[in-house]
């Protein structure tokens, strides 16, 4: 199988451009967090703020950067990959890793509906389907 490496992005120089190419990349499906794009300045007081326990750029065994994944609080795995490194076992890879360097009794992934590779994906690394959650926005 692929085999990543998980690098801090507050250790890279591009960090907010990078992530930022990431957003802007994502179908409004797998959107879960946020439903209209962050303006770049919005972007970098977020990363700023350090909203997460354990924030990584996925590095390729060739050294591209792939993705990137989180670690929230709660418990809660991210898992982001440009469109060109998805549905080749990077994410997977990349889940295993977190989980690896960050142990936790429990983990938690939050995926949109219409998102079934994601799905196929955690469901293949033996999570299971524990909640749908529904919205409602006035």
């Amino acid at each position: 199988g692929e085999t990543v490496k998980l690098v801090n992005v507050y250790r890279h120089d591009n960090a907010a451009s990078l992530l930022y190419s990431l957003l802007e990349e994502r179908e409004s499906h797998q959107n879960i967090s946020h439903k209209s794009m962050p303006t770049f300045a919005e972007h970098v007081a977020f990363m700023r703020s350090a909203p997460y326990v354990a924030w990584y750029f996925v590095l390729t065994e060739v050294g591209d950067v792939g993705g990137a994944v989180y670690l929230t609080k709660q418990d809660e795995i991210g898992v982001h990959l440009f469109r060109g490194f998805q549905k080749n076992g990077i994410g997977s890879a990349t889940v295993t890793e977190i989980m690896r360097l960050h142990p936790r009794r429990k983990y938690v992934a939050n995926v949109s509906p219409q998102n079934a590779a994601s799905a196929k994906m955690f469901r293949k690394l033996g999570f299971e389907l524990i909640q749908h959650t529904f919205r409602l926005e006035g």
